[in-house]
């Protein structure tokens, strides 16, 4: 037997103390940023183009109620309607263990449900306890837009969707359940034509997904979802019902099809070791209307694995996965695909720094009449030709040395080389033909110098890529020069640059010289103005020159209300340097500097995705956590953040050119096809003619010549209207 006594004498003096003691915060913060565009030749971007961007967060006690909002005239100018808002509002209250997101907003439950489709409405996430937690969801999915009969209208009935989420969660082992559900109004638009295939839809989603840990070590987790959705809800009821869940609780139509996806994954942790197992399957058809993309018809087989070797000096991770479509034999062509990745970090010595990766895709088609088709099939002599053995091979490869030359107060010098080789090859019946295979290379060296006392950095860099697309090759090489410096005890930030290329083909030399310019500067405390210009000169022979300008400015402010005034700080000044940056200063004004990045040019591209923006937001909490630290406890902090920073702004650029070069690799691939198909095809004919005007037998070996590039040609036509 126990017994439990309040103190309730002072109970009431404890909560005034604490209300008392814990006054209202108000924080956040507001961003304008305005473009503008010139061009002497024909563009689709607009002259002067805004985004307002702005949060506010009021907190006080346990409660707290963030509010975000971002407007642009970029959906003004786009002449069309469309589904969607460009402009969005939301407020997300939060009150100990309840958090709503109320406005334009966006949840997710599963991929195979509701997966980040943004709604207009209300949600709300509820975790009183650790064991049990719900998510609850209702709003409008899209909003109804009347055909106006402009081809790029998206037309489309209003549609509203609601769901749950119920989860459980103990420390070995967790389970969820749930249900979503949307269905379009048929009367919030006028009838759309039926060449524009816009019809109102109805769909039941439910999930069930769970893990459990076995023996520490093995971590199983399965994931199954079924799908029900009419794709016409004028078509007449029935009564005949699918497999899955959803078939169960659902009204079936003419037009209703049910479809399910299953996941499972076998996870194995020791150590430092980490080994991964994992199956996936979705049905030919699978769809939800919470996801705006879904791929389906697949089965997916894949295994990964990491460890760190020589006291984590070496770090090893693979990937390796076979995937096939064609589940159901439905298709005229069936593609199967084996995916291969490894990826290694080797740290030399504290300044040397190698990595390597190396992935191999091949993917495998198949292509087969119809079963009908065959039936009628008249002509049994090209059956070879009914039967496509394709394969597609590709490889890409890339090494990257980053070496720390110097670190001291007069300079810092850093170089990073990188290599990267990117290859494809087109092979039928086990023959690569001449101008169907073709690489792409590209080399870059950069060198920086930063001097901290003067403030100053300079970065060079050199660049040359190698290609042969097809029978034909190119090249380019360029260099560009950066200078940085700060003026102002540090408030103004300022940098001139200027690149060059130059690229050559058989046919034409393109030439181009960018110039850049940017200054930041810190007006006021809390208040950053940001003003960047570029000028783009490119010239070609036989080709008008090109002539482009780009100005961007922006404005930043942030506010703290209700802070506690920290005491003053005697520390000392110190700085350090990391690539073009010198950092100088107390340790809470360089935090400042350090986070503002993001807010610059450069980074601009991976602002706005949320895995590295949150990685970031982690980063940036333990750098204001080791202000009050030591001088080298607070430069590892910044060290990590920048170089979390700098590593996915070179992923993503280094990305960026791969798939579009990959693109134009493909697409120049499929323009030399085209033109060696019609030059063989042209000498086919002619041979077949003057067999007949000479009334001589015609060859069936020339014939079926003639009907294979006939076959070729189709689809060589068609990957180029895709490009």
């Amino acid at each position: 037997m126990s017994i439990t006594a309040q103190d309730l004498e002072n109970i009431g003096s404890r909560t005034v103390d604490k209300i008392k003691n814990s006054p209202l915060k108000i924080k956040g913060g507001i961003s304008a940023n305005s473009i503008f565009y010139n061009s002497n030749g024909r563009s689709a971007r607009e002259p002067f183009t805004y985004f307002l961007q702005g949060n506010l967060n009021v907190s006080w006690l346990t409660f707290s109620m963030p509010l975000s909002y971002s407007f642009t005239n970029t959906g003004n100018q786009l002449g069309y309607q469309t589904p969607f808002k460009f402009n969005r509002l939301s407020i997300h209250p939060k009150y100990k263990w309840i958090q709503s997101h109320i406005g334009d907003v966006a949840m997710t439950f599963s991929p195979y449900t509701l997966s980040g489709h943004q709604f207009t409405g209300a949600g709300v996430e509820l975790t009183p306890n650790d064991a049990f937690n719900m998510s609850v969801m209702y709003g409008r999915l899209l909003k109804a837009t009347e055909d106006d009969g402009q081809q790029q209208t998206l037309p489309a009935f209003k549609r509203i969707g609601y769901g749950s989420k119920l989860g459980w969660e103990k420390e070995n082992y967790k389970i969820g359940l749930i249900g979503f559900y949307a269905k379009d109004d048929i009367h919030s638009i006028v009838a759309v034509p039926d060449d524009r295939n816009i019809t109102p839809k109805e769909n039941l989603v439910f999930g069930l997904d769970g893990e459990v840990t076995i023996a520490e070590h093995f971590i199983i987790k399965a994931e199954y979802a079924s799908t029900a959705i009419t794709q016409d809800t004028r078509a007449e009821n029935t009564n005949e019902k699918g497999t899955g869940l959803a078939s169960l609780l659902f009204n079936s139509k003419g037009s209703t099809e049910y479809y399910n996806a299953y996941k499972i994954g076998l996870d194995y942790e020791l150590d430092k070791m980490k080994v991964g197992l994992a199956y996936e399957r979705i049905d030919p058809g699978y769809e939800t209307l919470g996801a705006y993309f879904f791929n389906n018809d697949f089965e997916n087989i894949s295994l990964n694995g990491s460890r760190p070797l020589f006291n984590d000096k070496l770090n090893i991770s693979f990937n390796a996965g076979y995937q096939r479509d064609d589940l159901k034999n439905q298709k005229t062509q069936a593609t199967s695909r084996f995916v291969g990745a490894v990826n290694a970090t080797l740290k030399v010595t504290d300044k040397v720094t190698l990595t390597g990766t190396y992935s191999n895709f091949s993917t495998h088609t198949n292509s087969s009449l119809n079963q009908f088709d065959d039936i009628n099939d008249s002509d049994l002599t090209d059956e070879n030709l009914e039967a496509l053995n394709f394969k597609q091979l590709s490889q890409n490869a890339n090494v990257n040395l980053n070496w720390l030359l110097a670190e001291g107060e007069k300079n810092n010098q850093n170089i990073n080389l990188n290599y990267s080789l990117a290859s494809s090859a087109n092979k039928q019946a086990g023959i690569i033909r001449i101008g169907q295979a073709n690489n792409f290379h590209n080399a870059n060296a950069v060198y920086t110098i930063g001097f901290p006392k003067d403030n100053i950095n300079i970065s060079t860099s050199l660049n040359y890529n190698y290609s042969d697309i097809g029978r034909d090759d190119s090249d380019a090489y360029g260099g560009a020069l950066d200078i940085g410096k700060k003026f102002f005890e540090n408030k103004l930030n300022a940098s001139l640059g200027v690149t060059y290329n130059t690229n050559n083909t058989k046919d034409l030399t393109t030439n181009v010289l960018n110039f850049r310019g940017n200054a930041s500067m810190v007006v006021a405390e809390n208040h950053n103005l940001n003003l960047n210009a570029i000028q783009l000169f490119k010239t070609a022979a036989k080709q008008d020159a090109l002539n482009e300008v780009t100005v961007t400015f922006g404005y930043t402010y942030t506010f703290d209300i209700g802070r506690p005034k920290r005491k003053p700080k005697k520390e000392k000044e110190f700085s350090f340097s990391y690539r073009t940056h010198t950092f100088s200063g107390l340790h809470e004004n360089i935090s400042n500097e350090i986070t503002y990045l993001i807010n610059t040019p450069d980074f601009v591209a991976i602002k706005n995705v949320s895995a590295i923006k949150n990685e970031l937001s982690r980063l940036e909490e333990i750098l204001r956590q080791n202000e009050n630290k030591s001088d080298k406890a607070y430069k590892n902090s910044g060290i990590n953040y920048l170089k979390y920073l700098y590593e996915h702004k070179d992923y993503l650029s280094t990305y960026q050119n791969i798939v579009f070069n990959s693109l134009k690799s493909l697409y120049e691939d499929a323009k030399k096809f085209d033109y060696s198909l019609k030059e063989e095809y042209v000498n086919e004919l002619a041979i077949i003619n003057t067999a007949k005007q000479k009334g001589e037998t015609i060859n069936p070996t020339d014939l079926e010549n003639l009907a294979i590039i006939e076959k070729n040609t189709k689809p060589i036509h068609g990957c180029k209207n895709s490009l």
